[in-house]
């Protein structure tokens, strides 16, 4: 046994009795009416903005009922997600109990949204959803369809405890169309049709006020699955506790632990399992905060993985203007279900591996006593087993997973301000170098420069309008002989207008792509041009 292992035995003896917070790739409980679990569209065709607007009832606007997100159907590429350091304040209102969406686009595109709620309450509440969206077009083999349901519910016990539940279904459906349609003739449509279908639920147990233990605490369990239309499947259970504790130095001290299990049964059978102990320390100052953790985690194999958590920050004028600095490490899991979200064009000889991702960072972010906020840093990035996507040779509309250790350089500014009566403007960017991909000649199918620019302005108690941009750099692919081919980047523009026509009663038109530009994310699957929708919303 390596001085290491001996280590993080210890290690473990130590602290295996600590509660846990939930893992890097479990989404925390978060105080919401109605959850829609986020799946990516596996489809490279099509892509549709929305976000639910309810009726305003004076100039000022009310708060948004529904937590429906701008999401960008189809689109292979992931905008920069903007985090503003501020954003306005808004209290709670009465909300309302059922929320349907309906509307018909270009490209022959149905849309379809329902989502159903309680009203807040001491005891319970709960939400339920459906979504569908799918498109018809005549270009060839490029039609999809996205099929969505789930639900979520909070029970409270006498105020100090709640009990969440959570479940989703969803199933998603696309063609492998990144082929000369003219020279390959002989596909059938069951040659190149591919559908994911994912579920999951979770069950969890958490306080919300003071307790016997003088301490907060949480623990959740469940499942997720992934299978695709070759039967192939993945089952993923995890379970996951946290628990922490206020010290008389208005410090925190706290611990969490993870379980959590891969079996996938296809091409070729895999399984692994990650357990994960985590002590952290945070203490917090008016002239500082520090939190330093160290996430040790250990696979079925007994490899382990050794992750710092620490971050400083420190006031240089006040709250306004502050310093932060940081080490944190991280493992990526290369799933089934991770990999296909990412790429679901992927051949079906996969091979999975953990990703070890070690960041160092320091930056500035500040914010004004009106409504600007920014956030600028400089990182470096050092990973091992990172995945990158090379056209297959044998198959060229499909994609083989490289793995390659990395080496990153680069840098992220984020700003937003708004106006509470009008206007929000947020933007991002973040821009970055491979200086070293140790196992690959280029970091293939990667962009190193990607950003957002998103707005919303109101014209009027009835009129509101939102536009999101977006753009990325040009990526490389490898193609049969070692010959390297060029994918262009691309900008991306979608514009969305809401009209309020009644208390109850919404119109809303979406404009997406207005460059009309068939970009690809991966080489040989262009995206639709210019696509526009059409409908109405009810909320009551």
């Amino acid at each position: 046994m390596t001085k290491t292992m001996k280590k993080f035995a210890i290690y473990l003896a130590f602290t295996g009795l600590i509660s846990s917070q939930a893992i890097a790739q479990i989404v925390g409980d978060e105080d919401v009416d109605v959850v829609s679990g986020y799946n990516p569209v596996l489809a490279d065709a099509v892509k549709e903005t929305f976000e639910a607007s309810l009726p305003k009832q004076d100039i000022k606007p009310d708060p948004q009922t529904y937590n429906i997100p701008i999401e960008f159907f189809q689109i292979p590429y992931q905008p920069v997600k903007v985090k503003p350091i501020r954003m306005p304040d808004v209290k709670p209102e009465e909300l309302d109990n059922v929320f349907v969406k309906a509307g018909f686009g270009t490209q022959l595109t149905p849309l379809a949204e329902a989502y159903l709620n309680s009203n807040r309450s001491k005891k319970y509440n709960y939400g339920l959803y459906g979504k569908y969206i799918s498109s018809n077009s005549k270009i060839d083999f490029q039609n999809y369809s996205d099929t969505r349901v789930g639900g979520t519910a909070k029970f409270f016990f006498d105020d100090k405890y709640v009990l969440p539940v959570n479940a989703y279904f969803s199933t998603n459906s696309l063609n492998y169309y990144g082929f000369d349609h003219e020279v390959d003739t002989t596909y059938t449509d069951a040659d190149l049709k591919q559908r994911f279908t994912n579920y999951g639920f979770d069950l969890g147990f958490a306080n919300t006020g003071d307790n016997p233990l003088n301490m907060d605490f949480g623990l959740k369990a469940g499942l997720k699955g992934i299978s695709d239309i070759n039967k192939y499947k993945e089952i993923n259970p995890f379970l996951n506790a946290w628990g922490e504790k206020k010290l008389e130095n208005n410090s925190i001290a706290g611990a969490s632990a993870s379980y959590e299990y891969y079996q996938y049964t296809g091409f070729g059978d895999y399984y692994n399992s990650l357990v994960g102990i985590k002590p952290y320390y945070k203490m917090i100052t008016d002239q500082y905060s520090l939190t330093v953790g160290l996430d040790s985690r250990m696979d079925k194999d007994q490899n382990a993985y050794i992750l710092p958590d620490a971050v400083f920050s420190y006031d240089l004028i006040g709250d306004k203007f502050v310093f932060v600095a940081g080490w944190q490490g991280r493992t990526q899991v290369n799933s089934f279900a991770n990999i296909v979200t990412e790429n679901p064009f992927v051949a079906d000889s996969l091979i999975f591996k953990i990703s070890e991702i070690h960041e160092k960072f320091a930056g500035l972010r500040g914010s004004t006593s009106g409504n600007f906020s920014f956030s600028v840093k400089g990182y470096q990035k050092s990973a091992q087993d990172l995945p990158f996507y090379v056209n297959d040779t044998t198959d060229m509309k499909r994609f083989l997973v490289k793995y390659s250790d990395a080496t990153i350089w680069g840098g992220a500014l984020e700003m937003s301000y708004f106006d509470s009566d009008r206007f929000r403007v947020t933007g991002s960017v973040n821009a970055f170098k491979f200086s070293e991909v140790a196992d690959l000649d280029q970091p293939w199918h990667r962009p190193t420069l990607e950003w957002t620019l998103s707005g919303m302005y109101r014209f009027n108690k009835r009129m509101s309008m939102t536009a999101d941009v977006f753009g990325v750099n040009k990526t490389l692919a490898l193609l049969p002989g070692d010959i390297t081919e060029e994918v262009k980047g691309c900008v991306d523009m979608n514009i969305s207008a809401t009209y309020v026509y009644s208390k109850y009663f919404n119109i809303f038109v979406n404009l997406n792509n207005l460059a009309n530009y068939k970009y690809q994310r991966y080489y040989n699957y262009p995206s639709y041009g210019i696509q526009a929708m059409a409908g109405l919303s009810f909320a009551f």
